[in-house]
This record gives structure tokens, sequence and C-alpha cells, in this order.
């Protein structure tokens, strides 16, 4: 009995020791080890719009292939055209998508380079080893933004692995404009900040205004007229939800950002009832 418990405790410590190991592995490997470049928020737009096409294209032209497999394209270090188009071609059922390699999913998970696809033949070859009848493959020419807004130049194929031939293949090029005012362009400078940063800058701004303006609000609720006092409710949560889409980033884009947005929203619509209040007993 003895020995089983050392060799119990022997067994324990060892497994302690290499989970130890592997976590501070992965922890240095996270700080110390390879980045993606990041993807600013006017180049995922320009990307978004383009993706469509692309899946209208391979339901016109896919013939009679359905499992296909979609390799890495080429001069996309940071995977995000490649994942926009698996998602995207997955979730609309076009064809038989199929999974990525585990190899590629374990070099995804170490930040390291995939590696990409651009020509037929090594298309063609990777296709077989993976069991598909087709394969999408191709380039991202250019995928960048600049001082007036962002473009994407994709050229995308789609081969027949069987009879080693292009079923079709189309080149995509996008631009689109940065204004001050755009989604993509308020989410880009709210990303700047921290989430508490900004949420701490716009309640402070909505708790001050009613208070800077308070003169106002009395002489709206002196009129004794529901009218003018729905008027001043709707004009100062109005400006709060506005504010709230300027400093937040709010681009509804998810069910958890709506419902945030909203929060906010009607927390900022109680707050103003009760300086509305207040400014009436003010007044009697």
């Amino acid at each position: 009995m003895v020995r089983l418990y050392r060799w119990l405790a022997g067994f324990l410590t060892l497994v302690g020791s290499l989970a130890l190991a592997s976590y501070l592995f992965w922890l240095g490997w996270t700080h110390f080890g390879p980045r993606k470049p990041d993807v600013s928020a006017l180049r995922r737009q320009v990307a978004g719009q383009v993706v469509p096409s692309v899946i209208e294209d391979l339901r016109t032209n896919r013939a009679s292939v359905r499992t296909v497999a979609l390799l890495h394209r080429a001069n996309d270090p940071a995977d995000y055209v490649t994942d926009l188009l698996r998602a995207n071609i997955g979730q609309s059922g076009v064809v038989d998508l199929l999974d990525a390699p585990v190899g590629e999913k374990l070099e995804r998970a170490l930040n390291l380079r995939l590696a990409s696809v651009g020509e037929l033949e090594a298309a063609v070859r990777e296709g077989r080893r993976l069991g598909a009848q087709a394969v999408i493959f191709g380039t991202v020419h250019a995928f960048e933004s600049f001082p007036g807004g962002a473009k994407l130049d994709l050229e995308i194929s789609l081969a027949d692995v069987a009879e080693r031939q292009v079923l079709f293949t189309r080149r995509y090029s996008k631009e689109i404009p940065s204004g001050p005012f755009s989604p993509a362009a308020i989410e880009e400078r709210a990303s700047a900040i921290g989430s508490a940063q900004r949420l701490l800058a716009w309640a402070v701004i909505v708790l001050l205004l009613p208070v800077f303006t308070i003169s106002f609000i009395r002489a709206m609720v002196r009129k004794e007229s529901n009218r003018a006092n729905a008027f001043t409710l709707g004009i100062y949560t109005a400006a709060d939800a506005l504010l709230a889409y300027l400093f937040l980033g709010a681009g509804l884009a998810s069910l958890l950002s709506a419902l945030l947005f909203v929060l906010v929203v009607g927390l900022a619509f109680a707050y103003n009832v009760f300086i509305m209040t207040f400014a009436l007993k003010m007044e009697r």
C-alpha cells in the first residue's frame, strides 16, 4: 500500500509538473510568440461587401461539384479574408465545405503563418489530399486602408480536382470611402480608446448636459404642457442616444451590442425623467 501511495504521489507530481510547464510555455508563447496583423474596421467593411458576390458566383459556376475545400488565400497574412470566406460560404450552404485540417487549426492556434495556395497545380494536389471534388483558391492582391478609405482586390478560382481544370475565375475589386461619421470610422476611433473610458466619458456628458441646461428645462416644464415635456424629454434622450452611438461605437452589428445600446439609452431616459421631475418641483 505504501508503494502504491508513493507511485501515485510521483505520478501526480509528474502530471502537475507537465501541466505547469505547458501553462508557462503557452503563457510565454502568447506574449512573445508571433502575432497576426490586426484588420481595421474599414477593411472589414469592404471585405464584407465583396463576399456576397463571391458566394453568388460559386452558386452559378459550381457545376456538379458539391464537396469543396477552401484553401488559404495567398497574401492573406491576417487570415481575415480566408476566414470570412469560410464562414460565409459554410453558412450559405452553396457547397459542402470541408472543415479545415487539424494541422491548419493547430497553426492558427499558435498564430503561425499558414501555407497559401495560389496556383492551379498546387491547389489540385491539395484538393486530392483532402478528398475534395473541387477547391477554392486564389490571391489577395490588395487589402489595405488609406487616408481616404479602404480597398480589397481579390482573385477567386474554383477548380475541379478530377478534371484538373478551372471551372471559373474572377477578380473582385472594391473600394469604399471613409467618412467621419461612417460606422466603420466610428468603430475605428472608438477602438483606440478603452471600453471603460468611453463608457465613463459618455456617462459624464449625459449627467452634466441637463445640469448645464437646467434653465431651458425649467422653462419648458413651466409651460405645464404634456407636449412640451415630451418634446424636451425626446430631445435629451435623442442626444444621449447619438452620443452613445458615437462614443461606444454601437454599430448594432450583434445582439450583444444592440442590447448594450438599448440599456444605456434606457438609463439615460430614466435620468432625464428624474431631472425633469426635479425641475418641475423647483417651479412649484
